[in-house]
């Protein structure tokens, strides 16, 4: 289940996980990127950090670190 996105650069940071049933709230397995145009990039992120990390790589000309 897709959570909440939100911007960092001009990527967007997406939580993906699992609804708790008892609590209705969403249990974060791992973070998807998107980049400007929307599109999702290869891979998961296991921190919100290493997803910070991985687009602050991109933005400064590099392709961002897996």
């Amino acid at each position: 289940m897709i959570g909440n996105g939100f911007a960092w650069g001009r990527h967007t940071i997406i939580e993906e996980g699992e609804l708790d049933p008892a609590t209705w709230q969403l249990r974060v397995a791992h973070y998807l990127v998107a980049g400007p145009d929307g599109r999702p990039l290869p891979g998961r992120f296991a921190s919100l950090e290493a997803a910070k990390a991985f687009i602050e790589g991109r933005e400064e000309g590099g392709t961002g670190n897996l």
